[in-house]
């Protein structure tokens, strides 16, 4: 009797073996991720990372458990380049069964020597309040992977696909002087030294609130601004009054292009009336070596709105995702500055702008 009772037992184990939802038992896969960026080029290889100096970012991924709509943290992680993979700081792992998924937040914001910390990381909203972007501030933000069950293999490294993409703009100055010899008069020579540069009316501080929202299917999506659709980032009264100085010493320019601003971060921004370059610098006349005057604090004022390019259009706002170099010249006979910015995406190159300025 206590055999058949037994057997009874065995068949009832099977039974509910049978009818039990067995998870995927195969080898446990470690998350990794491959980063890249948008452009009008696909570059989505390693010369990207180096380009960006990029060898580690942050990530925040959110584990949806037999396709609940309600997620929970899975884990934050530094995840860093070891030479042929982008791993977090210990492995983590892809859930095995086949209706659980993971979402991904990944972003880099760096000031030049530490971290700036985010104010809120959720699966749908990005925020960073009240910063004063400074020369050296980098935030790059992914675009959100959603429904991700297992490495892609998309790009040049299989993984979690993580596309960049900047959020701040950057800006350049670089001046030269049209020539320093005068093209009628041989013995006749010119000096030119740029005594001040700055801008004046720059927003340098906002607020960054940004919106993502599921997808149907798995993919990424990109972060987006219901406030602020074009520059992501919303400006506080009060905070455009500073001016920035760039150069306040006595700078020799010569003939070829030097930076007189080198590259650096600014909040994106639209390009009010107010918002001007102001520029003074000294003319020297030699004749024969010997000095026959100096004119110093010769004034010029560019509002930044007025610059235009070859086709008419007015550069009106600094937008993410771009940096805008103004080639600036100055004409030593005249007391012309002559205009010939570039404005170029960050990963594909547009149209030179040329404008004359007197």
């Amino acid at each position: 009797m206590k055999n058949w009772f037994d057997i009874a037992v065995l068949l009832s184990l099977v039974s509910m073996a049978a009818c039990t939802r067995v998870e995927n038992a195969g080898t446990p896969e470690a998350i990794t991720y491959t980063v890249g960026s948008y452009a009008a080029t696909t570059k989505a290889t390693s010369e990207y990372r180096d380009a960006e100096g990029l060898d580690n970012f942050q990530s925040k991924s959110f584990l949806h458990t037999e396709d609940a709509a309600a997620g929970s943290e899975y884990f934050t992680s530094t995840i860093t380049w070891d030479g042929a993979t982008w791993t977090p700081s210990r492995d983590y792992y892809w859930p095995k069964h086949p209706q659980s998924y993971l979402n991904f937040v990944s972003w880099y914001a760096n000031d030049g020597s530490a971290n700036i910390e985010p104010n809120t990381v959720t699966e749908t909203s990005f925020q960073i309040n009240a910063r004063t972007v400074g020369a050296n501030d980098r935030i790059l933000i992914a675009d959100e992977a959603w429904l991700q069950r297992a490495n892609a293999n998309t790009y040049y490294t299989a993984g979690v696909p993580t596309l960049f993409r900047h959020v701040l703009s950057r800006v350049r100055v670089k001046l030269k002087a049209t020539t320093l010899t005068d093209p009628e008069l041989a013995n006749v020579t010119y000096e030119v030294t740029l005594q001040s540069a700055k801008f004046q009316g720059i927003f340098q501080k906002g607020t960054m609130s940004l919106l993502n929202s599921p997808l149907a299917s798995t993919g990424t999506r990109q972060w987006y601004s219901s406030e602020s659709p074009t520059y992501l980032w919303k400006t506080a009264n009060g905070s455009n009054e500073s001016e920035i100085v760039f150069v306040s010493s006595n700078t020799a320019i010569g003939t070829d292009y030097a930076d007189v601003l080198a590259e650096r971060s600014f909040i994106p921004q639209e390009l009010g009336d107010g918002i001007k370059m102001v520029l003074t610098y000294s003319v020297t006349t030699k004749s024969n070596g010997t000095v026959n005057a100096t004119e110093n604090d010769i004034p010029a004022t560019i509002v930044m709105n007025t610059i235009k390019n070859a086709s008419d259009v007015a550069i009106t706002q600094w937008v993410p995702n771009k940096i805008y170099t103004y080639n600036i010249a100055i004409n030593p006979i005249g007391k012309e500055i002559l205009l010939n910015p570039i404005v170029e995406a960050e990963w594909s190159f547009e149209e030179d702008i040329n404008v004359t300025v007197e």
